[in-house]
């Protein structure tokens, strides 16, 4: 089968990014074996000049592909929704300023698409890592690809990794962008939009990024966080009795202390 189709990247960058994983990030994206139509580095507020120099060295290397876009500091959905403003291509991809893309993702995600046209939000599994993306400790993170298991898993886990998205451009049309008021699980308030208009989502049942994991779970146990997340799941209702058990539970688990959630966290996932 013949590829095509444009597909834009968004990685969206700010001031306390890290420079290293910034740039192994933006490498793993303009050395897919499916080169991007276009990349946009998003800037959200005020960097140093070590990641301005750092992108204005890849916007001069790659002036084809790479769109710099620098905004106001209003947060990761509002960044993001500038970036899909300007997408003029049929595919849209999520990909974050630390995680680092497998060669083939963009290939193995578009190729998936093209076959399955009725998939409008497509993920795929990931490897976390701390430090080593290459250590044999390392966990894979999987997600289903059953959309009623899909519409099941939303109540108590996300059912897509974020920075492994690839969206169909039209769906917005449909659903609406992201949230500017969700600064954190600006994802799960989407997709509950999504699966209350029907729309069809999948995974890709093999890794195709490698996901930091580092301090993203302290980022996520903050009060506000949590109650954005309890604000996004109970958006998409449900009536069975199990699906909300889990919904709670999942709610009570954020809570937790930060030692009891990493070690549910390490050994709970995919069980």
């Amino acid at each position: 089968m013949i590829i095509d189709s444009k597909i834009t990247v968004g990685i969206p960058f700010y001031a306390k990014s890290n420079i290293d994983y910034l740039k192994l990030s933006i490498d793993s994206i303009v050395n897919q074996s499916f080169a991007p139509t276009a990349i946009h580095l998003i800037q959200d507020g005020n960097v140093d000049d070590n990641i301005s120099k750092l992108i204005n060295r890849y916007k001069k290397e790659y002036p084809d592909i790479i769109k710099i876009l620098i905004l106001e500091k209003k947060g990761l959905p509002s960044a993001l929704n500038e970036s899909i403003k300007l997408c003029s291509t049929k595919y849209y991809a999520r990909m974050d300023a630390d995680d680092i893309a497998f060669k083939d993702r963009l290939k193995e995600q578009i190729y998936f698409l093209e076959k399955n046209e009725e998939v409008e939000i497509l993920g795929a599994w990931a490897i976390e890592f701390e430090s080593n993306p290459k250590s044999n400790s390392n966990f894979i993170n999987k997600r289903p690809n059953n959309q009623a298991i899909i519409n099941e898993y939303f109540h108590y886990m996300n059912p897509l990794i974020h920075s492994t998205v690839v969206f169909r451009m039209e769906v917005f049309n449909k659903i609406g962008m992201y949230n500017p008021k969700f600064l954190t699980d600006q994802d799960l308030e989407l997709w509950a939009r999504a699966l209350k208009k029907k729309v069809i989502i999948s995974n890709i049942q093999t890794p195709l990024l490698y996901f930091r994991i580092e301090g993203r779970q302290n980022r996520r146990s903050k009060l506000s966080a949590v109650k954005r997340q309890i604000i996004a799941r109970y958006s998409y209702n449900t009536l069975s009795l199990k699906c909300n058990f889990l919904k709670l539970s999942a709610i009570i688990f954020r809570l937790l202390p930060s030692s009891i959630r990493d070690w549910g966290y390490r050994n709970l996932r995919n069980n």
